[in-house]
């Protein structure tokens, strides 16, 4: 009978602490969504997008920090007679852990967003990348460890201890990986590389970076495939950034024509037909102007002329190349200049044949 009436006292209480907890569930719930969207409101009527980003980071933090604001409350509002000492030990230990890695996501993100709107203002053009979240992320989290684990009373001499002596163990089996991790915090701490940029490596791999992690850089090919380096190898290699300091470009085509033409007409047609695509080409730009010149000049069959533009970025060159030779092909069909096939001429020595021939018979 004693047993039967202390369970039911247990259920008891635990079924009021769930009724007090949703009430004040409940009502903290209305008040953080009245002053959060009245937050939401203020910060969109403000120049900068930083405190809308920051808001926004902080929605789930703030929708949770509630419900566990109203756990507390019902705890507090309850005695130990309704609530097992088990059960508020567990509940007290839960919510020590959720608060802090709660907080430490929340930190985290907005750090991470207070950054990425420094650099922009700095014009160092540096950028957030995975592996920067992810630093920014354990420094967050070691403190709210420490903490988490001081607060729950563990004792962190041991730890410390074994961490001490087995680091040199993990540094010297993990060589390869720190080498990338520290290679990559390098590469996106320098400014040099930056998500987006087109780049191209010493040994012939390219592509836009889609992202810098810990470990390797994934470039994505023109061919829409990915391109997975290890950050170390990238550290080293000689690295040709297409779009840093500026995205323009120059691109030229060469043109050859026949000994005979006018090397002062091919210049001014070339120069027409250049100038006349700015507008119908896509990519192509009308400032710096085109230019021509008699490069690289007296070819094996033909005079070889270089007719230099500039385009908007790297991927549009192609197109560029493309439409500028269709167009000088067509006129100068039209104005009756010629494009000579590769051509040789033997001269030979009187008698030489004469020589031979006598050799074979």
């Amino acid at each position: 009978m004693q047993e039967i009436l202390r369970l039911y006292t247990e259920w008891h209480g635990a079924g009021r602490f769930l009724v007090v907890w949703l009430t004040i569930t409940c009502v903290f719930w209305l008040i953080s969504n009245f002053l959060f969207r009245s937050i939401r409101r203020a910060a969109a009527h403000t120049e900068t997008r930083i405190d809308d980003q920051v808001v926004a980071a902080l929605a789930w933090p703030v929708r949770f920090w509630t419900v566990l604001a109203a756990l507390i409350t019902a705890i507090r509002d309850l005695d130990e007679r309704d609530l097992p000492k088990s059960f508020q030990e567990f509940t007290s230990g839960a919510m020590i852990v959720l608060v802090a890695v709660s907080f430490t996501m929340a930190a985290s993100r907005v750090s991470a967003l207070l950054l990425q709107y420094y650099l922009s203002r700095s014009g160092t053009n540096q950028q957030v990348t995975t592996l920067t979240r992810t630093v920014i992320r354990v420094i967050w989290l070691i403190p709210a460890a420490l903490l988490i684990l001081n607060m729950l009373k563990i004792n962190l001499a041991p730890a410390l201890t074994a961490l001490g002596v087995g680091g040199l163990a993990v540094s010297l089996a993990m060589q390869g990986t720190l080498a990338n991790l520290f290679s990559g915090f390098y590469v996106s701490m320098a400014g040099n590389i930056h998500r987006g940029d087109f780049i191209r490596l010493d040994n012939g791999q390219e592509g836009y970076v889609e992202d810098i992690r810990w470990r390797i850089t994934t470039l994505r090919a023109l061919s829409n495939n990915l391109v997975i380096i290890p950050n170390a190898k990238l550290a080293e290699a000689v690295v040709t950034n297409f779009t840093y300091p500026e995205p323009r470009m120059s691109t030229s085509i060469v043109v050859g024509v026949g000994y005979s033409s006018d090397i002062d007409q091919v210049t001014e047609l070339l120069l027409e037909e250049a100038r006349a695509a700015v507008g119908e080409v896509e990519g192509l730009l009308a400032e710096p102007g085109p230019a021509v010149r008699l490069n690289p000049g007296f070819g094996p069959s033909s005079l070889d002329f270089t007719l230099s533009v500039q385009v908007t970025k790297f991927e549009r060159q192609y197109a560029v190349q493309d439409a500028l030779r269709r167009r000088v092909f067509k006129r100068f069909q039209k104005e009756g200049i010629s494009i000579p096939y590769p051509v040789q001429t033997l001269d030979i020595a009187p008698g030489v044949l004469r020589k031979a021939w006598n050799r074979e018979t």
